[in-house]
């Protein structure tokens, strides 16, 4: 039975997740409750992907409309949240201070966590629930009895296609997210989809460090240009500090990059395999 409803457990653990840290946010702003409720929100929305590309049925327009707004506006609290932590970490291995730059950084927090508040205070769950209850109701064999065949080639095919993204690793990272996500829904005994998981995990994790160091990069740049005096000595500090990232940002893309290609090569030969079974 555990294999039956594979894609609505998983759709009402992650609803309780997001459930559980609404509540918190509706008692008051905090950090860890935020990225909690913004990872539910990625692995619902990967879960919507997953029931529509197996059954082929798409669902109405905009299913997740209210929870992708409030989404995107805690999105606004947690970049800066980042940035003041990649911050602290360049200015302990720099020995560098930039203390305009983080003043900057905290001003723009206090508006940010005035706009997750209040999307918070006029966020509706009925989207979720309405979901939940088609999951639940749903009979097709492609979710039910073929799920473990159709999801082990699904993984395998949209891995292939990963390559076509190469050249922007923000996108890469969230199309390689959504289907870290469907592996991780796989019992342990599904060997054929559960073997990508370590390899998912470090290649994102690489992807990870990399967006974080890119988007810090683009608010500090932002800060510098547009509002930092030029005669102030932290503006070449933070010319400078441009250039460690960058460096950084490559090192990490490239280990990415090779990361991925490994695990291209694996799903395109498990996929050609799976081809020589079944023509048996």
């Amino acid at each position: 039975m555990e294999d039956i409803d594979l894609i609505y457990q998983h759709w009402k653990k992650e609803q309780h997740v997001f459930n559980q840290n609404l509540a918190i946010l509706k008692k008051h702003n905090e950090k860890d409750a935020v990225h909690d409720l913004r990872v539910a929100v990625k692995k619902l929305r990967a879960f919507i992907e997953l029931y529509v590309l197996l059954t082929k049925e798409p669902l109405w327009e905009y299913p997740l409309k209210e929870t992708e707004e409030l989404f995107s506006v805690s999105g606004k609290q947690r970049d800066i949240e980042i940035a003041l932590d990649v911050l602290g970490t360049l200015e302990k291995e720099t020995g560098n201070k930039f203390p305009e730059l983080k003043k900057y950084l905290q001003n723009s927090l206090a508006a940010a966590l005035k706009w997750t508040n209040i999307a918070v205070a006029e966020y509706k769950k009925k989207e979720l629930e309405a979901i939940a209850l088609l999951l639940k109701e749903d009979k097709s064999a492609a979710i039910r009895e073929e799920l473990k065949f159709n999801l082990a080639s699904l993984i395998n095919k949209q891995l292939g296609e990963s390559k076509n993204y190469f050249r922007e690793p923000h996108k890469l990272r969230q199309y390689l997210k959504e289907i870290y996500y469907w592996i991780k829904i796989a019992p342990e005994n599904w060997t054929g989809i559960t073997d990508y998981d370590k390899e998912m995990h470090l290649l994102l994790d690489d992807l990870g460090q990399w967006q974080d160091l890119e988007m810090f990069n683009t608010k500090a740049r932002h800060f510098r240009k547009d509002h930092l005096p030029k005669t102030f000595p932290e503006y070449q500090s933070i010319k400078t500090l441009h250039k460690t990232i960058a460096d950084k940002e490559q090192e990490l893309l490239k280990a990415a990059l090779s990361k991925a290609r490994e695990v291209i090569k694996k799903a395109m030969r498990a996929e050609k395999e799976k081809s020589v079974t079944t023509d048996l």
